[in-house]
């Protein structure tokens, strides 16, 4: 396309050259065509470059920069700055597609065909991948926090005006740029904190001084008396004392490893992760009815091996099925152990099936990433007859449990149960449409419904976010909560999500339980726009992670609501979006002379009515729906997925719309509605009810005829 003498827009084919930045499919040409359209612009190119590199590079490392020649007939005085062509940009096109750089030059350099030498073009200087030029952190506390911001983010250099969000901030980093902090100042910090001061000097300036701000570090407990569970740790030890049977509370994670595979190196793998985390050489006692943690000493771990090579092909592939399910569906004993249970199935001289299943008491999803790094750590070292080179654990588990127990009773727990007890009054459960009545008891049958958001949609989606101030999560937590409500009719819709827990720079390298559950309800107004609506879960979402401190174990108990053994408390349905680190797609632990992929794994279990989840995946988003079988068939639950994708479309194409008009309806739902149910030119009989009555009476003399209660 090109802007043309009459401010008109003329197609003028398509473009192919592409890139990818940031999870952001980008078409080159388009942003060029716009810059073009700009007065002073004689000529435009854009690429995509990193600091000090050549075009091409990792695109996780790359921006946007604008080569632009001046218009030959600029008038006197005309501008060329480059805050007034990002203007003019931003005007038109999405954030996203502005460059970062803009480099002015005389003409453009031509190879001897006279065509565009790309590689001609000069390198700038790719200070930074915000909005603004690059501007040197002023301060020490500016420059630790530039610093910190360079490391989590994974970008070589901040400056004191760049933007958090438009660095490729979200919700989880933001608790690990509060950990670190906490670490490098000795302050107590929220993560809410990065999100109302999104600049380095902004957080700089709101860093916490004076009495009463410093933090302490998670003191090493005694091993010799008896060690408290956390309170996490307490709720599934109860559960399990209630259930011990059940393996709703398994963790799974399956590989299939294709190549030459080193069974000694991997069992030593698994040993030395036992031997650096105390949580996996955990088992769990009664002392006068309370559960407590028992720490045992490092010992070797057991790889058992199930040889199917010899079977033919399908019915191999039976047999692992049978396996895996068998496996994935033992419970545990929590008072014997082991809780890490690894098992590994040959399919052949090279190819095997890795299954590992933990207790959730001992583990979680940030858990996984790391227990797959360090596999894959052990495993090398293993393999190569080194000694594996990993960063000594400050605390482990057992401390920080006890670290809790002692820390949290008074203000902090007091405030957080203040501020939930607000939010959360008289939240009412959330009554979705079922297929079957609910059982008088919830169980934990299970089923899995995976689906992708498109591309398009999906990088609209973040945009919104950013633009907002706010992240991709809260996007999809907004338009979920907006899903229940028309599918319910409910205005007042109360979702729950989990958060890591770890606002610690000690835990952060740990394999424990630590992942919280929090609240987040808000009330839809169909009259309200989605950007409105978007604000005001944005305050929400930062509200519950301030006040995330308080255990959900402990809320459930302050708020005490109407025991109801039908469903979970306080909330029925959960969002999640996986952004950290875990041990599934392109984060499978590396292990040297594999081949390594995911493995597939059996029906799953249901802790809600319904979760839905969310994964990034390049540039699109895969979605499942782990609903409860119980109430919903899959039918039921693939429509209302489809009803998702339509609302997340429509919220894409047009934000600023009333949420009450967001579309919703499939076009096949809608023309059934409209069209078919809708079709009043039918003939209808000339009788009366007395005759219809009468008729009835003939083809079903002994049939009811008219009820009234029970008479």
């Amino acid at each position: 396309v090109r802007w043309n003498a009459g401010g008109e827009v003329e197609y003028l084919g398509r473009v192919d050259h592409q890139v990818k930045i940031r999870g952001f499919r980008i078409e080159l040409g388009e942003i060029e065509a716009v810059l073009a359209g700009h007065p002073d612009v004689g000529a435009a190119v854009v690429v995509a470059r990193a600091a000090g590199q050549s075009e091409g590079d990792d695109p996780e490392l790359q921006r946007l920069v604008a080569y632009v020649v001046p218009a030959e007939h600029q008038a006197p005085g005309a501008t060329r700055t480059t805050s007034v062509l990002r203007s003019f940009l931003g005007e038109v096109l999405p954030g996203y597609l502005v460059p970062s750089v803009f480099v002015v030059l005389d003409e453009l350099p031509l190879n001897s065909n006279g065509k565009l030498d790309r590689r001609a073009l000069p390198a700038p200087d790719l200070d930074t991948g915000s909005s603004v030029g690059y501007v040197a952190p002023g301060t020490e506390a500016e420059r630790v926090v530039a610093r910190i911001w360079a490391t989590v983010l994974g970008v070589e250099r901040v400056g004191a005006k760049d933007n958090f969000f438009e660095l490729g901030g979200d919700s989880i980093l933001s608790i690990r740029v509060a950990s670190r902090l906490r670490a490098a100042f000795g302050v107590d910090l929220s993560p809410r904190a990065v999100f109302t001061h999104s600049t380095v000097t902004e957080l700089a300036a709101a860093l916490p001084t004076g009495p009463g701000t410093e933090v302490s570090g998670i003191p090493v407990v005694s091993r010799g008396g008896e060690l408290e569970l956390s309170f996490a740790q307490q709720r599934l030890w109860f559960l399990h004392e209630f259930e011990p049977d059940s393996a709703e509370y398994a963790t799974r994670v399956g590989l299939r490893l294709r190549g030459e595979l080193d069974l000694d190196a991997l069992g030593a793998a698994f040993t030395g992760l036992v031997a650096r985390h105390e949580s996996l050489r955990t088992t769990f006692e009664q002392v006068d009815g309370r559960g407590v943690q028992v720490v045992h000493p490092p010992h070797a771990v057991s790889l058992p091996v199930a040889d199917l090579s010899g079977l033919a092909e399908p019915e191999r592939a039976v047999e692992l099925d049978r396996v895996l399910a068998a496996e994935s569906a033992r419970p545990f004993d929590l008072s014997r152990g082991p809780l890490i249970r690894p098992c590994l199935v040959r399919l052949g001289a090279r190819d095997h099936a890795l299954l590992v299943v933990l207790h959730h008491i001992v583990t979680d999803g940030w858990s996984m990433g790391v227990l797959g790094a360090e596999l894959s750590a052990f495993y090398r070292a293993a393999v190569r007859r080194e000694v594996v080179d990993l960063v000594p654990l400050p605390v482990q588990y057992a401390d920080f449990a006890a670290w809790q127990r002692a820390e949290l009773p008074g203000p902090v727990l007091d405030d957080g149960l203040a501020y939930w007890r607000r939010r959360l009054d008289g939240v009412a459960p959330l009554e979705l449409p079922t297929d079957r009545p609910r059982p008088a008891v919830r169980t934990a049958a299970g089923a899995m419904h995976e689906f992708v958001v498109p591309a398009e949609v999906t990088t609209g989606l973040k945009e919104l976010g950013r633009q907002r101030d706010g992240t991709l999560f809260m996007t999809l937590v907004a338009a979920c909560q907006l899903l229940f409500g028309r599918w319910s009719g409910c205005d007042d819709v109360a979702v729950g999500t989990v958060v890591s827990g770890r606002e610690r720079a000690e835990l952060e390298g740990l394999i424990g339980f630590f992942v919280n559950t929090l609240v987040l309800r808000s009330q839809v107004d169909p009259q309200h726009s989605f950007t409105h609506f978007l604000s005001r879960v944005r305050e929400t979402v930062l509200g519950a992670l301030a006040h995330q401190d308080v255990p959900f174990e402990r809320l459930v108990d302050e708020l005490a609501p109407a025991r109801d053994t039908s469903r979970t408390p306080l909330f029925q349905a959960m969002v999640i979006l996986q952004n950290t680190v875990q041990w599934t797609g392109n984060q499978v632990p590396d292990l040297p002379g594999l081949e390594i992929a995911d493995l597939a794994l059996p029906a799953a279990t249901a802790s809600f009515d319904i979760t839905c989840e969310f994964r990034e995946r390049d540039d699109v988003l895969d979605g499942a729906f782990q609903y409860s079988t119980d109430l919903f068939d899959a039918a039921t639950i693939e429509r209302m997925v489809e009803h998702l994708l339509v609302l997340l479309t429509g919220i894409a194409a047009d934000p600023h719309r009333p949420v009450g008009d967001l579309p919703m309806l499939s076009a096949a739902e809608r023309r059934r509605v409209v069209v078919e149910w809708n079709d009043t030119a039918g003939v209808v009989p000339s009788v009366v009810w007395s005759e219809l009555f009468a008729a009835a009476v003939v083809r079903a003399p002994g049939a009811v005829a008219v009820c009234c209660g029970d008479v």
